[in-house]
């Protein structure tokens, strides 16, 4: 086992400038130059201290390195599988909502909504809450950056607005952003 480490050099992982620049683990690598590129998981509630945000996962992809250092850009977003599917239950209505956006700053994102109603809802009122998450979404991805976007998504916002918003539709018992994917960065 110890040949398998010889020559490796150990590089410290940091969180992009708008999550606070802090040290979020370590790599070892033989050569700087196989270090971007990796993806790293990081729980949110490790970045942020709230422990309420346990079901939430950020993926940050090393971009950098500096010395023995290596920085992150952001990659992706999700929840456990675990806690969405807790919230839907036998009898109420799932509605997913995947959709293509780009933000202000030129990001192509994916994301995936799924909204829980208070019982199974006929069709035309699925529709109809997918196309207002669906319409928020677009328009709020429009005005903001990437990273605007997804701490708006960590700390709820978009869902507290499809919730309060498609309730008037018909009644919508939990909404929650289940995954952000990078498919374009802006650089």
């Amino acid at each position: 086992m110890e040949k398998k480490w010889k020559g490796k050099d150990w590089f410290s992982i940091s969180a992009p400038d708008w999550l606070g620049s802090i040290k979020i683990g370590e790599t070892p690598a033989t050569d700087s130059k196989s270090v971007p590129g990796r993806v790293l998981e990081v729980a949110v509630s490790d970045l942020t201290n709230d422990q309420s945000k346990y079901y939430m996962r950020l993926g940050l992809k090393m971009d950098k390195p500096v010395g023995k250092s290596v920085l992150t850009k952001f990659h992706s977003f999700f929840c456990l599988n675990e806690y969405v599917m807790r919230m839907a239950r036998k009898g109420l209505g799932k509605v997913p909502v995947f959709e293509d956006v780009e933000t202000k700053d030129g990001w192509k994102l994916q994301v995936s909504v799924v909204a829980v109603l208070n019982r199974h809802g006929n069709s035309e009122i699925k529709r109809s809450v997918r196309d207002f998450a669906s319409k928020l979404i677009k328009s709020k991805a429009k005005e903001l950056s990437h990273q605007e976007f997804v701490k708006a998504a960590m700390a709820g916002v978009f869902q507290m607005k499809i919730k309060k918003g498609a309730s008037k539709i018909y009644p919508v018992r939990f909404c929650e952003i289940t995954k952000i994917e990078t498919l374009k960065s802006g650089e």
